[in-house]
């Protein structure tokens, strides 16, 4: 039986699908023969070409809020092609707002966690049992009925998650990610891995609680330190980025990762990065961070104005604790990295300016500034729907992407469009003149024997592919 599932984003720096890769090697513990493969950055013509050609039995897909559009049209073509494929959708997107499932060509969605609806699923196409009965009994799947939409909830978690085997990297376009990264610092190697899921926050503006659920579970240290060893010694990954939510808020596991990266010889050899949140940044937190390697932390800032900031992401949090965290990351020499929104409901031109003078005072040249955007299941949505400011099938139409500004969802009925994009840009511009002194900076650096990297066939099309997207807004 073949399974391919389907990486939908083709970019010049895409982020490594590890939520597809913990699906294969999940799958391959539960399920032996089945064949697995990830078509993994390859442009949508070749997706579609490999599926016309191998005529798959399963076809799983994933997609966030700002790539629905795209991957439910993938999935329509895929149907046009392949009649008797089963085609999966799952992700983010559909776990927030399932009910854009009913338009779609898609068999089938799974919510949630997809690792054990999905298996189940899998067994149930396997042996032709897929009557509604047996559909009915998977919790975290959405199915048709009679022209309806039956939804069984949000699927159960993995509760033990190092009972979840490592990701099946072999399965993933690894060629592609060995490519070094001109933002990565030196131009090293850098790959992702995930050490946790869940967030125990709840910020009026993020969808991953809605997805994940507000508990951590974490991968165990020594979990942690042989995916760490096995990105080094065998792929030769010189730059790690932990891409949890929050890595940095267990301290008793950060020294267990750490040890454990002392006893293996790595420390010293590999730089790391991760997030962290200023109300939990502490001096031991910052100290066995530096330790382990970590030379950048990324936070959600999100505004200088103690208001905005409050309304976003709740009372425990204030200006003050973000300045503090800036503060102990230079004390260590550790570069900060501050995400930043504006244009958050009931925010003024005021707070905006203040988000401003915060970036100029103390992030000035390691900061990201976007419109603050709704996204489903969040606070901030529902706000713009009871508000009638943005439409309930935003996501349907082709009008995101990522990090994209839109004033004409301008979330604040406080300020006019104009004076956003006034004060937008001048934000924004502060990073562009940043952005040339950097690239100096690494041109300086240049680690050569990773230069090879960028004459590899693959890169060429990314870039000769980006060229012609830029070219073409232009017209």
């Amino acid at each position: 039986m073949k399974v391919y599932l389907i990486n939908p984003d083709y970019m010049l720096y895409g982020n490594p699908p590890l939520g597809l890769a913990y699906l294969a090697s999940y799958l391959r513990k539960e399920i032996p023969f089945l064949d697995i493969k990830i078509l993994d950055q390859i442009p949508c013509r070749e997706i579609i070409t490999k599926i016309k050609q191998d005529r798959p039995d399963v076809v799983g897909l994933t997609a966030v809020s700002e790539n629905w559009f795209k991957v439910k049209k993938l999935g329509k073509i895929i149907r046009n092609e392949v009649k008797n494929s089963k085609i999966i959708i799952g992700g983010v997107h559909l776990t927030s707002q399932p009910s854009c499932f009913k338009k779609s060509a898609f068999d089938y969605g799974i919510l949630g966690e997809g690792e054990l609806p999905f298996a189940h699923l899998i067994k149930l196409i396997q042996n032709k049992n897929c009557d509604t009965n047996n559909l009915g009994k998977i919790k975290g799947i959405l199915f048709r009925q009679e022209g309806k939409v039956i939804n069984t909830g949000i699927s159960e978690q993995i509760q033990n998650m190092d009972d979840l085997p490592p990701p099946a990297l072999e399965l993933l376009n690894m060629q592609y990610y060995s490519i070094p990264h001109i933002s990565s610092g030196l131009f090293k190697k850098s790959f992702h891995v995930l050490t946790s899921r869940g967030c125990p926050h709840n910020c009026k503006f993020c969808s991953s609680s809605c997805f994940w659920g507000r508990k951590i579970r974490f991968f165990s240290a020594e979990r942690v330190v042989n995916e760490i060893e096995n990105l080094y010694r065998r792929h030769k990954f010189n730059k790690i980025n932990i891409g949890d939510d929050l890595f940095s808020i267990n301290e008793q596991r950060l020294k267990a990762i750490v040890e454990g990266l002392r006893k293996k010889c790595l420390l010293g050899k590999i730089e790391f990065s991760c997030c962290g949140r200023a109300d939990s940044f502490s001096v031991p937190i910052v100290k066995k961070l530096k330790e382990m390697g970590v030379t950048e932390i990324f936070f959600g800032f999100e505004s200088g104005s103690e208001k905005a900031l409050k309304w976003l992401k709740g009372e425990g949090m204030s200006v003050e604790m973000n300045k503090k965290a800036i503060e102990l990351c230079k004390q260590y020499e550790i570069t900060p990295f501050g995400f930043f929104v504006i244009g958050s409901p009931y925010e003024t031109l005021e707070d905006m300016k203040k988000t401003g003078d915060f970036i100029r005072a103390y992030c000035r040249t390691n900061f990201i500034i976007f419109q603050t955007i709704a996204y489903p299941g969040t606070e901030v949505w529902e706000y713009g729907i009871k508000n009638k400011i943005i439409p309930e099938d935003m996501y349907e139409r082709e009008t995101r992407g990522f990090a994209a500004k839109d004033t004409r969802y301008l979330l604040t009925k406080e300020v006019s469009r104009e004076n956003f994009e006034k004060v937008y840009n001048e934000i924004k511009n502060l990073n562009i003149k940043n952005d040339k002194s950097k690239i100096i900076n690494n041109l300086k650096n240049i680690d050569l024997k990773n230069l090879k990297g960028f004459f590899k066939i693959i890169f060429i099309k990314k870039m000769w592919a980006l060229r012609k997207r830029f070219f073409n807004k232009l017209r």
